[in-house]
């Protein structure tokens, strides 16, 4: 199999295999410490607050001791709770299904969240995308999703003020286009047209929820997108892992056709049918196939963990899922439905060698972020370093038929 020339060599930083909770204290100390921020990880954990740390023996146990160690120097009431979990569990799919916005969770694990100030999630559950019962003491609760490598990487040294240029910056490039053209060295070939209302609903949205027009490190185009058409091709699912280049047939915003991805394909092949007249509130019609996220990441010292083969369960999901937030990359869901009152059909899946063309110029270039050349983003960059180093991608996947035989 050959490669495309317009595809960059594969590279990662050189990564150490942490074996002792001491060299990730440092950090959690930061986590423990810090405001959070979307897509970076902060606590603000008070004196005599009661956290709760939801966690299963595939989370890895450094981060879980490392954040334990340094919630109890801050003098919280810290608990753990560790469930089974899937342990051993490997195959992308299965990890998608099982674990990913399935509520796994015992009902008693929920009834003790309620009765604490933070809750955070080592055991992956993403909560974002899956049922949960309400708590009526509103804790916080969020995932916590890395591996001990990915705490003391670059990412999390990354400054958050750069971070926040380059997502204005390519924000100012994007908002409110009305023709794009997407297409991806695996093959995704889609072009879209984004009504202006669209856009103003997702930014009332964003303005209301977080105060800003855009989500910072994953900046979305508005979908559903009834006028989207084309093919899509992918061979990652974010929280599972690699699969076969799976194809799908994009008609009017929806999946009309699934072609390739081994069990993958056939996983989605048989959901579409089995739930085609499942609804939600956030789709023009009825199904689990329509494209419900398109979300464009701006990181560039985003990566995979070079241990993902090792691991199993809730790390390998963690060690795969942190370079879905690399500057270029395309997160992209399919799917928005109830099946059950525990389990929401949603499926996202990862492209890397994008290139988005609009009416107001191109934002990605072949996995490129342009704004990372804007001389505003490299003003700031400045501030922290060398531009050039801080703006280069620290990793860049080898993906068969692309960068790699």
């Amino acid at each position: 199999m050959g490669t495309d020339k317009k595809a960059p060599a594969p590279r990662r930083p050189d990564v150490k295999k942490i074996t002792r909770v001491e060299e990730l204290l440092p950090k959690a100390r930061i986590m423990v410490n810090r405001k959070a921020a979307d897509m970076y990880e902060g606590l603000q954990v008070k004196k005599g607050q009661k956290v709760l740390i939801i966690n299963d023996p595939s989370a890895d146990q450094l981060v879980v001791e490392a954040l334990a160690t340094a919630i109890r120097e801050n003098k919280a009431h810290l608990t753990i709770i560790l469930l089974e979990g899937f342990p051993g569990l490997k195959d992308p799919v299965d990890l998608l299904d099982n674990m990913f916005s399935n509520n796994w969770y015992p009902d008693w694990v929920w009834n003790a969240a309620n009765e604490a100030d933070i809750v955070l999630l080592t055991a992956f559950l993403k909560l974002a995308h899956t049922p949960i019962p309400p708590l009526s003491r509103k804790p916080i609760v969020d995932n916590v999703e890395m591996t001990a490598d990915q705490m003391i990487s670059e990412y999390e040294e990354f400054p958050v003020e750069l971070r926040d240029i380059i997502g204005a910056v390519t924000w100012e490039k994007l908002a409110l286009c009305s023709k794009l053209h997407w297409t991806d060295l695996e093959g995704t070939d889609l072009t879209l047209k984004v009504k202006p209302e669209a856009w103003q609903e997702m930014i009332d949205d964003n303005m209301k929820k977080r105060g800003i027009a855009f989500k910072p490190g994953h900046l979305q185009i508005p979908a559903p997108c009834v006028d989207m058409n084309g093919q899509y091709v992918s061979s990652s699912i974010t929280f599972g892992g690699p699969v076969p280049p799976t194809t799908l047939i994009i008609e009017g915003g929806k999946a009309v056709e699934v072609k390739g991805g081994g069990k993958y394909g056939d996983r989605l092949r048989e959901s579409f049918a089995k739930h085609k007249n499942l609804s939600s509130p956030d789709c023009p019609g009825p199904g689990v196939n329509w494209v419900t996220t398109i979300g464009l990441c701006t990181h560039p010292k985003a990566s995979r963990s070079p241990f993902f083969d090792d691991l199993a369960g809730s790390a390998r999901i963690y060690a795969w899922t942190y370079g879905h937030r690399r500057s270029g990359v395309i997160h992209t869901s399919v799917g928005e439905g109830l099946a059950s009152s525990k389990h929401k059909i949603i499926r996202h899946m990862d492209t890397c060698f994008n290139t988005i063309a609009t009416d107001k110029g191109i934002i990605i270039e072949n996995g490129r972020l342009t704004s990372l050349e804007d001389p505003r983003v490299r003003r700031v960059a400045e501030k922290f370093g060398n531009p050039d180093e801080l703006l280069k991608e620290s990793w860049i996947p080898a993906i068969a038929g692309v960068n790699a035989p």
